[in-house]
């Protein structure tokens, strides 16, 4: 067994081939020229996936028992106002492409009938909703990975309207992250069995997290 503190910094370290491919998927996707209607397409499951993000945090926040630390209680009010700030800037960005407003329910209605692979999908499968520690993996794991993505996608796109969302967006996930490792931290605290279990979760989350980032950035032919 060995620190909390410990514990996290390894999970950061084991997360660098992860977020390494995640990137390079990036790349790939935005070096093939996708078309326009590609571009709504992949950012409207972008912006839902934010929307998805904020109500879950936001569910946390109101379902917070009485004896949760002031601290926590405040970072994490502070992310559910963050996811949704990247719900109304994604959602910009796809107006900025289309040059028209988006209908938000259309867009909802039209992702759910055909649905992208969102990362915010996995808080149900670990059930982080039930489970402090898979919630504070996830935000480890999950939102660093997004911090990845959208400074990619910031160095990526040459519209600036675009490239200083995404930047100011992946500065906020970063921030998401450092949540969850903090939390993390002190939970597996003295607790061999926990941290096995999360490893374990980890471990097959970041394959989720690969094949979603595979899928999402495949390329139109």
């Amino acid at each position: 067994m060995i620190s909390g503190k410990e514990f996290v910094k390894k999970i950061k370290n084991e997360n660098s081939e992860l977020f390494d491919q995640s990137r390079s998927n990036v790349r790939r996707f935005f070096a093939s020229n996708p078309s326009k209607e590609h571009m709504i397409e992949h950012f409207t499951g972008r912006m839902v996936n934010e929307a998805m993000n904020m109500k879950a945090i936001a569910a946390e926040v109101a379902s917070a028992p009485a004896s949760m630390d002031v601290t926590e209680l405040e970072l994490l009010t502070k992310q559910a106002q963050d996811e949704a700030k990247h719900f109304r800037m994604v959602k910009e960005v796809i107006e900025h492409i289309s040059g028209k407003t988006v209908d938000v329910a259309e867009a909802f209605a039209a992702e759910s009938a055909s649905p992208q692979a969102k990362g915010a999908g996995l808080l149900d499968k670990y059930e982080a909703s039930s489970d402090p520690a898979a919630l504070a993996a996830y935000q480890l794991v999950a939102e660093g990975r997004a911090e990845a993505v959208w400074n990619e996608m910031s160095e990526c796109v040459e519209d600036q309207f675009i490239s200083s969302r995404y930047a100011a967006i992946a500065k906020d996930e970063g921030f998401h992250a450092n949540i969850g490792g903090w939390k993390l931290e002190k939970l597996v605290e003295g607790s061999a069995e926990l941290q096995n279990r999360i490893l374990t979760m980890v471990s097959q989350m970041r394959l989720d997290l690969l094949e979603i980032s595979n899928k999402n950035t495949a390329i139109s032919v």
